[in-house]
């Protein structure tokens, strides 16, 4: 059934929009919202309903006086059983009587004088309404009205069109049909006429009258369905109460009507107008007409269930074809389209997404495959597109160069061209780009796949506004939370049209060059093969397919560079017919296959308009090593090695090398591309200098004609190239680091020189403007692209620079002076959200003052969830997602061993006491027990259901424990690897386990809120601790074992007497604590949350009295006898840490191991 209720949420929402909703014209016509989908011609079978139900001849004769009016179609009821549709009128009054007697004497009486009782002259009236919406129309499109919404317009020109087709659709119906309809009959359309002929000067008074006789209109020809539905219905009480229902939504339509016409015939009709528009008079109509809407339907679905089976069986087929009938006028209408749809645009207009993202986007490559060329993969890629049970997701991988990201295009641009062809359209693209700005972050790829998904999908925008409002936040969310909420959860809710493309193809292309990667990867690691399709391109396409692709594309590009250099030969002598000749083509195939990049770079460097192409085509052929040197390196070496070729001077040659690293290696460092003005500017050189070096580069750079758009590089692989460790002692070769910091040290001083950075950057009339009050002009005139580029990415070339700051370096100084000034610039570019990430970043990269060496140790790919040290302090081992463990020298930050073996993160590790095994827990259910020494696997146990989450060796060596999701503590012995024990009575997963100091006892710590104690000789449960209302994420014994601590997400810690089984005490307000010890005297307990003395019971008191000379780590700072010693930046706060003595290590969430060593003298 149609008319779902409106959520109370969308009603206030929809309220206050209109409280700030202004009017203005446009001096120009603006083109239609892309959100909103065309008008479609919607065929209802209403007047098929019709022909069923009774018809009867209306009089001709006047009305008497008062409100009853006679001679009008009754809703008369079928006869219980009745084959026929309806049967001999009853005696009931009509429904139109009974609506009426439901307005006001004052209602009443505006409508009798604009209610007709004749058929010709309500068509009249009706035809002249429909001129007169007409008129309106060309009067919108005239004076290109449109009313603005915080600075988005709509056009008023598509508010008239649907007054139009609502009028088309009562003018439809016959005369007949007409007459038998006491919504035809009932409306009065002299009214109606009068309200579409008024004079309207102001767009305001036209949005007023338009929007509420579009809500009029639709919510009446609903009404003609539900009332031919009624006509169906054999008397009962159920059908009673759909009448009341029904007359009760026809007297609010009235009640509307009869205020509207009231309004417009008063002298004061332009004062009245505005207050009708902005007192919330058509938001009140619509809500109301959608909750009387709902209960009308409710009523209609209740109208079989107290008929016998032959009349339910005959009114079901009414009832299908009411709904077939209300969907169709929903479509058409879009339920709260009026103003829902414009506040929806206002929330979809703050999708932060990616510029450029688009297969098809201005300024990016368009090149897609020749059409001989891939034709089979193509064909496989298209069957599995069509193929409505096809798996999920295509994926293609492949070496660098080999063409994927051509392919993609070319699936992209055929898919858009089916346009709901065979059942797919083109849902969404989105191509990564490294070194793009957001293209090359995974921060607004679900925003863009969203934005995209939205003007594709009708109705998937109301679902989206609805998370954005309540959620404003959710773009700086996780990925997987701003997929659930963006994409899955609107697509399963949004209903989808019979008749619209029923599978959308998203295109997502170079995952490879997201500068987080494993933000991707992360996104896909779980996802079963069952449902994606692999390609491995190198392996799939056959060697002698690769070789023929190649060879055609080469000799189709190299025809089309023979033609145009012949027009206009730069030596006057014409290349020959068959050049290059095939020998040369092979010469080119074998050099460039598998890879289609370097075809295009030799096509691109060859084809230069101003070179001879014979010279250019030997430059890469007759290279000194060609056949021996890398793929890449005989592509690019060739096209970097001409650049000064025809210099003898070595000063001038230096020079050229120096500008190229300068001018080159900004264009393959800088966060996003700028054009030759705005590098300019950032870099202080003249553009021409920049021409003139680039001017060569056509091969490898794409460099636009004008001066204002951006240069990119044409494939990643130049960039690598120009940075790669083998280029490093080449004259041409870019050193990142130092490139970096030489981009860092020229956003500084455009930021801070003249014109630079200052309070009130845009010369705004008072302090507090609203951003969105701003006009865009005024601040690209102030701030252009250079200045917005050094404002956005300055912070990334001091990381990716590897700068350390200190105190009154030029990041201290800079900070100093303008770092106000610099939060109201992001403010105007609106980029103010990514400061804090920023900030973070800055504070990583804080150079300590403390006296302590940091070393970042590399290897893990992935999160690191545990770090400990040996018992001797000289080893550390860390366990990762990357489902490995590895061994460091804590000295030297050198890797010593590197353990393989687990096939699921690696949650824990642990020494044992001497030292002598390694145990590690995973998420493949196992734990493996390895020898630090030699790197060997030693035992793999295996028992568990579950991932395990934690192990502890006994004192002695003697046992180990395991703690699992699957409820149980397993005991093993280390030796033999043999299950020893399997420890059952925990309800939830176990989450941590501790032997005490002399092995009697094993505590078991689980999300079921409990601790148990057990011997872990027999097996047997010694104590069962209750009274946590939280998980228990840790436990810890004493010393001399007379106590054990547990803390737990209820914000206690709790001390209990093993041997009783009492509760001692409880420390109550207490951070969430994940690591617990006992000092050695007993009187105190080391948490990640700080020092507590639990003798005195002060909670986490950094500079209490208690003084042992004992190092922790308490979230941000590194504190020594209970006093702030070393604050920690964010990422080392987020991760695991351990220490030993005075070095501790972390483990980080981006795969890094970080040791620092302290010095506590200083």
């Amino acid at each position: 059934m149609s008319g779902n209720p409106t959520p109370s949420v969308k009603t206030s929402r929809r309220q206050r929009t209109l409280a700030h909703l202004t009017f203005r014209s446009r001096a120009s016509s603006p083109s239609p919202s892309p959100l909103s989908r065309s008008n479609q011609t919607v065929t209802s079978s209403t007047a098929q309903i019709t022909n069923s139900s009774s018809t009867q001849a209306v009089s001709s004769s006047t009305a008497p006086a008062g409100p009853v009016l006679t001679n009008l179609p009754a809703a008369d009821a079928a006869p219980l059983s009745s084959p026929q549709a309806t049967s001999t009128p009853s005696s009931n009054p009509s429904l139109l009587h009974d609506v009426l007697k439901r307005l006001s004497d004052d209602d009443r009486a505006i409508l009798q004088d604009y209610m007709f009782h004749n058929a010709s002259d309500i068509d009249l009236a009706l035809e002249q309404a429909l001129a007169a919406a007409k008129e309106k129309q060309r009067c919108c499109i005239e004076k290109r009205w449109t009313f603005t919404f915080s600075g988005r317009t709509v056009v008023l020109k598509e508010k008239a069109d649907k007054v139009v087709g609502w009028l088309n659709r009562f003018a439809a119906v016959g005369d007949v049909v007409a007459n038998a309809d006491p919504v035809h009959v009932g409306l009065p359309w002299a009214g109606i006429r009068l309200l579409l002929e008024a004079a309207v000067s102001e767009a305001n008074q036209m949005t007023s009258l338009l929007v509420g006789c579009e809500i009029a209109l639709y919510m009446a020809n609903r009404l003609k369905a539900y009332i031919e539905f009624l006509h169906q219905l054999p008397t009962t009480l159920t059908r009673t109460n759909f009448k009341t229902a029904v007359a009760e939504l026809y007297a609010h339509i009235l009640r509307f009507l009869a205020r509207a016409i009231r309004i417009y015939q008063t002298s004061t009709f332009r004062r009245a107008l505005r207050a009708f528009g902005t007192d919330g008079d058509i938001v009140d109509f619509e809500k109301t007409c959608n909750e009387l809407g709902v209960r009308v339907e409710i009523e209609a679905s209740n109208c079989d269930r107290t008929l016998d089976a032959k009349d339910r069986k005959r009114i079901g087929k009414f009832k299908q074809d009411l709904q077939r009938v209300l969907e169709e006028l929903k479509q058409s209408h879009r339920l709260q389209e009026s103003l829902d749809r414009l506040e929806t645009k206002i929330d979809l207009d703050k999708l932060p997404y990616a510029k450029g993202a688009m297969y098809n986007s201005y300024g990016d490559e368009h090149n897609t495959c020749h059409p001989a060329t891939r034709v089979d993969l193509l064909h496989e890629i298209y069957d599995w597109a069509r193929h409505p049970h096809s798996k999920s997701i295509f994926w293609l991988s492949g070496w660098a160069g080999i063409g994927k990201s051509t392919i993609s295009r070319t699936v992209a641009e055929w898919v858009a061209s089916q346009g709901g062809l065979s059942g797919i359209d083109l849902g969404a693209s989105f191509i990564f780009k490294r070194g793009e700005g957001d293209r090359g972050s995974a921060s607004r790829f679900f925003p863009t796949i969203t934005r995209e998904l939205v003007l594709k999908i009708p109705g998937l925008d109301a679902f989206v506004a609805e998370v954005i409002t309540k959620d404003p936040l959710i773009f700086d969310k996780a990925l997987g939370e701003q997929f659930d909420k963006l994409i899955y959860q609107p697509l399963h809710q949004v209903k989808f049209i019979a008749n619209d493309s029923s599978t959308f193809i998203v295109v997502v292309d170079a995952l490879d060059e997201c500068e987080k990667e494993r933000d991707v990867k992360l996104g896909f690691k779980n996802i079963s093969t069952a449902v994606h399709q692999d390609m491995v391109l190198q392996d799939a396409v056959p060697h002698t397919t690769i070789q023929h692709d190649i060879l055609t594309f080469l000799k189709d590009a190299f025809g089309e560079i023979r033609n145009s250099y012949n027009l206009n030969p730069l030596s006057g002598t014409p290349l020959d017919r068959d050049w290059p000749g095939d020998k040369r083509l092979q010469a080119l195939v074998d050099m460039a296959v598998p890879l289609f990049i370097i075809a295009a770079t030799v096509c691109r460097f060859v084809g230069d308009s101003d070179w001879d192409p014979r010279e250019r085509l030997g430059t890469i052929l007759q290279f000194p090593g060609i056949g021996k040197l890398e793929q890449m390196a005989q592509t690019y070496l060739p096209v970097l090695t001409q650049l000064s070729t025809r210099l003898k001077n070595s000063h001038d040659k230096d020079k050229l090398h120096q500008e190229f690293r300068m001018i080159v290696g900004s264009i393959v460092s800088l966060a996003e591309p700028l054009s030759r003005q705005s590098l300019a500017v950032l870099l202080n050189i003249s553009p021409d200098t920049i021409a003139l070096r680039l001017r060569p580069l056509h091969s490898v750079l794409r460099i636009p004609t004008d001066s204002d758009t951006p240069i990119r590089t044409l494939h990643l692989s130049f960039n690598e190239f120009l940075l790669s460790d083998q280029l490093q002692s080449e004259p041409f070769g870019v050193n990142s680091q130092a490139t970096h910091r030489m981009l860092l040290s020229k956003c500084l001083q455009l930021l801070s020189g003249p014109g630079g950075l200052q309070e009130n950057l845009c010369k705004l009339e008072y302090p507090g403007k609203p951003r969105r009050e701003i006009d865009q002009t005024t601040i690209n005139d102030r701030l252009s692209s250079a200045f917005q580029y050094a404002c956005r990415y300055w912070i990334q070339h001091v990381e990716h620079g590897k700068v350390e700051i200190h105190d009154q370096d030029n990041v201290h100084v800079f900070l100093q002076k303008h770092f106000l000034h610099w939060l109201e610039a992001m403010s105007l570019i609106n980029r103010l959200a990514e400061v804090i990430e920023q900030m973070r970043v800055l504070q990583s990269l804080v150079s300590p003052t403390t006296g302590q060496e940091v070393q970042k140790l590399e290897g893990h790919t992935d999160w690191v969830h545990a770090v400990v040290f040996s018992q001797d302090g000289s080893l550390l081992a860390s366990a990762s997602d990357d489902q490995t463990v590895r061994l460091w020298n804590p000295t030297t930050g050198q890797e010593v061993q590197q353990l393989e073996g687990h096939t699921g993160s690696v949650y824990a590790v642990v020494f044992s006491q001497d030292g002598s095994l390694l145990a590690s827990a995973s998420d493949d259910r196992t734990v493996r027990l390895w020898n630090p020494t030699t790197d060997q696997e030693v035992q793999q146990l295996e028992g568990h259901t579950g991932p395990v989450r934690t192990v502890a060796f006994s004192q002695d060596g003697s046992l180990l424990a395991s703690a699992s999701v699957d409820q149980t503590v397993r005991l093993w012995n280390p030796t033999t690897g043999q299950e020893i024990q399997k420890l059952e009575g925990h309800t939830s997963s176990v989450e941590t386990v501790a032997f005490s100091q002399d092995g009697s006892l094993l505590a078991s710590a689980s999300n079921d809120k409990t601790v148990r104690l057990r011997n872990p000789t027999t097996g047997q449960e010694v104590q069962q601790l209750e009274g946590h209302t939280g998980s228990v994420n840790a436990v810890a014994f004493s010393q001399d074992g007379s106590l054990l601590a547990s803390a737990s997400d209820d914000r206690t810690v709790r001390l209990w007497n093993p041997t009783t089984g009492q509760e001692v005490q409880k420390l109550e307000n207490m951070a969430r604590i994940t690591t617990l010890n006992f000092t050695n005297d007993n009187n105190n307990l080391l948490t990640n949350g700080g020092t507590t003395n639990i003798k005195k019971e002060s909670v986490l008191v950094p500079n209490s009295e208690f003084s042992s000379n004992q190092t922790m780590i308490n979230n941000s700072w590194i504190q020594r006898d209970s006093r702030d010693f070393l604050w920690l930046p964010q990422e080392y706060r987020d991760g695991l840490s351990t220490f030993y003595d005075n070095t501790f290590a972390f483990g980080l969430h981006s795969g890094q191991v970080s040791i620092l060593k302290l010095d506590f003298s200083v």
